[in-house]
């Protein structure tokens, strides 16, 4: 209790001493769903870091939009905590936080036009940010998505929200292996072109990944590419020279750590036959 009273006074005096609007918008921001010392904590950052009384407000305003777009917030506040951690420019840290906000908008608004249920989304929603994090352009998300439309049209709804899953995931570990993000769509979508279901995608992962310390990673991308044109699927005899890998070889989750930053956890994706579940977790970095 003493040192409560110690407390409070401290973090009064340094956000008292703000507009009116800055307060006001801390407690709009714990009403909207952020925790009280989130909000508060953020707001003495910032403060504390001479953010003009400007931004102080344009960054709470965001937050708030940003939940009441149904959008995960934590990605978007932890990039003001990372900037002042580096000690940036407020008007960079804004600018950082509008890009993974609007970045989350994008993946979530693609991830509902392939999935109808919540938590499909949500992953789904993820793994497409992760991909856009590792390098994937609008224009690469663009291109797999067409092929994911087609592919899952007369598929039932669980096949086709796990085959979307697996062709993100897919993307997404080609892409942070290194492959130009023009390859990695093509891939994954002549892989869905020549029929690959989930497991198939999953396998083609596995087996991708298993080989990539062999040559380099676009060199092993066209490599693929030629040998799903010929309509080798991973398991087929000779598509997995050189791999070892079996078809319930590995499994990986849609959280994990990340090198792209703000990448939240979320829950495994299931492995194939013999193939444990993938971990759920979450990491940091840079987004």
């Amino acid at each position: 209790m003493a040192l409560m009273l110690w407390v409070c006074p401290v973090w009064a005096d340094e956000i008292e001493g703000t507009s009116l609007q800055i307060q006001n918008n801390i407690r709009l921001m714990i009403h909207a769903g952020i925790s009280e010392d989130d909000a508060t904590q953020l707001t003495r950052s910032m403060l504390k870091h001479r953010f003009t009384e400007r931004h102080v407000i344009q960054v709470q305003n965001m937050l708030m939009e940003t939940i009441q777009a149904g959008l995960p917030v934590d990605p978007v506040m932890n990039k003001a905590f990372e900037g002042m951690a580096k000690n940036k420019p407020d008007e960079t840290i804004v600018q950082a936080m509008k890009k993974t906000q609007s970045r989350f908008a994008y993946a979530y608004r693609k991830s509902q036009e392939l999935a109808t249920d919540e938590k499909t989304q949500n992953r789904l929603g993820l793994s497409i940010v992760q991909c856009m994090g590792a390098g994937l352009q609008d224009e690469n998300i663009e291109r797999i998505m067409a092929q994911l439309q087609t592919r899952t049209r007369l598929m039932s709804r669980n096949k086709a929200d796990e085959l979307c899953l697996q062709t993100f995931l897919t993307a997404r570990t080609m892409a942070r292996l290194g492959v130009d993000p023009d390859n990695v769509s093509h891939v994954v979508s002549q892989a869905l072109q020549n029929q690959f279901a989930a497991r198939e995608m999953q396998q083609l992962r596995s087996n991708f990944n298993s080989r990539s310390h062999e040559m380099s990673p676009n060199q092993l991308a066209n490599q693929f590419a030629q040998k799903i044109g010929q309509d080798e699927k991973p398991g087929d005899s000779g598509s997995d020279q050189g791999s070892g890998s079996g078809p319930g070889n590995t499994s990986e989750g849609t959280g994990g750590s990340s090198k792209n930053g703000s990448d939240t956890g979320g829950s495994g994706s299931s492995g194939g036959s013999g193939g444990g579940s993938g971990g759920s977790g979450g990491g940091s970095g840079k987004q």
